[in-house]
Parts: structure tokens; C-alpha cells; sequence
């Protein structure tokens, strides 16, 4: 499975599955962000109310369903009777909040997966979300076939005190003075860079420190950028479509 950088081509994360083509996160997106090429899958992850890791990107219901609750309050029959599909088109009508653990499953000898964390508000000593997650990928045999990702640089060192092996990614989200010194103590070896925040000097320092950089925050046409910026992986909403851009590496 690919999950270090590739001197020949620009990798394609494609972001919540395939957002542009279906509704984020929902069986439908990773099927039509695998289909269309992508080389790794990205996924939210959070826990419901008793636990159960599930595939949602928002905290709360509002932004997608126009509900005010929040996710960690309700269970997971509550969260998986809910129609996520329907926004976003008719054709989705009927899209159902997945679990990772299922995800798991169906993504392994298949296709990577770009799994990130989102703790929200949480106590210093909650680990639950990230040893969760770890426990699920390691069940499912896919410790291999994964990168984890967080703002929580502290359950990033969690997971690395237990699964040296698994890379792990962390967000530089602003352009700051010394970049490699921002980001060495997380024992990662993936960068999230945002565009257009990053330029091509703090990437090629991340990579001469021996850091992979993936770039986000692109619309469908400004895929172009990641050759410019020289960066190792792009996230992309349409990974077809981001393809068909990049091609093979160019310099």
C-alpha cells in the first residue's frame, strides 16, 4: 500500500471519500473516490455516546442535517438511523453513517486509508477516540495500510508510544518561523499544508528534513498548485479530476 512519498507522482487523498461526488464520509463517497483513482481515502472519525467509532466530520448535526445536537451526545442507533444522503442529492437518499470498523474491513488489500481523528473538546487524560481507532485497526490487520492524523499533537504521541510503525500526520496550518523545529516532536512523518498559506521554501525544508507534506484547503481548480509547491500528496474533493491535473510528477 502506498504511504511514504513517490519520486514519480503526486499521491491523491481523496478528501471524505470523495466530497464532490457524493455526500462526505458515507459508503458512497469512498466508493466513488476509489473508483476514481485515488490512492489513499480520507475519513473523519469521533465516537458516539457509548463508544462506537463512526465516520463523521462535523461535531454537531447543523452543518449537514440542519440539527443542533451534537454527535458525541447520541448513541449509535441513534446515529446510524439518520439520512445523510438526501442534501446532497436525491440520487443519496438513504446514506447512512458508517462505522471505521466496517470501513476497515472493506478498505483492507484494497485501498489505503488517510484516518483522521476529531477529539472536539475532550479532558487531557481522554485517549478513548485514539485507542479506540488503534485497537479497530489493528483488529481489522491494517496497521500497514494506514496513515492517522490529528490536531491533538498529544494523542499523536499516544499512538506512536504504542504503534512506532504506523505514520502519523500533523496539521502546519500557518507559516511560522521554523518549520521543521514545529513540527519534529510529534514523531510524525506526514505534514498537512494548507493552501495558500504554504510556499515552496517551508515544503522543500519540511522534505529535506525527511518530512512527507500532503497539501489541502484546494478547490477542484487549483489542483495544479501541488506541482508548484513541489509537495509529495494533494487532498482532493475529486480525486479523478485531480489526476487528470497532476499526471506524473513534474518538476
Amino acid at each position: 500500500m502506498i504511504l511514504n512519498r513517490r519520486p514519480d507522482r503526486i499521491l491523491i487523498v481523496g478528501h471524505r471519500g470523495a466530497e464532490a461526488l457524493a455526500p462526505e464520509n458515507t459508503w458512497a463517497a469512498f466508493r466513488a473516490g476509489y473508483r476514481a483513482g485515488a490512492d489513499l481515502l480520507e475519513l473523519d472519525v469521533q465516537l458516539s455516546r457509548d463508544g462506537e467509532a463512526i465516520l463523521y466530520h462535523d461535531f454537531t448535526l447543523y452543518p449537514r442535517l440542519g440539527d443542533p445536537r451534537w454527535v458525541r451526545d447520541l448513541t449509535w442507533d441513534e446515529l446510524r438511523a439518520l439520512d445523510v444522503g438526501r442534501r446532497f442529492g436525491p440520487p443519496f437518499a438513504g446514506e447512512r453513517i458508517p462505522r471505521l470498523a466496517d470501513l476497515l474491513d472493506w478498505a483492507r488489500d484494497r485501498v489505503a486509508l488517510w484516518v483522521d481523528l476529531k477529539h472536539g473538546f475532550v479532558a487531557p487524560d481522554d485517549d478513548r477516540l485514539e485507542m479506540t481507532a488503534l485497537d479497530l485497526i489493528e483488529r481489522a490487520g491494517m496497521a500497514g495500510q494506514v496513515i492517522i492524523s490529528s490536531w491533538d499533537q498529544v494523542a499523536l504521541a499516544r499512538i506512536h508510544a504504542r504503534r512506532p510503525d504506523i505514520p502519523l500526520a500533523v496539521n502546519l496550518r500557518q507559516r511560522v518561523p521554523d518549520p521543521v523545529a514545529a513540527v519534529r516532536a510529534t514523531g510524525a512523518r506526514w505534514i498537512v499544508v494548507y493552501w495558500p498559506q504554504v510556499d515552496r521554501p517551508t515544503v522543500a525544508a519540511l522534505q529535506a528534513a525527511g518530512f512527507a507534506t500532503c497539501l489541502v484547503n484546494l478547490f477542484t481548480g487549483e489542483y495544479a498548485q501541488a506541482q508548484r509547491l513541489g509537495v509529495d500528496a494533494v487532498s482532493a474533493t475529486d480525486p479523478g479530476a485531480a489526476r487528470a491535473v497532476l499526471g506524473d510528477r513534474t518538476q
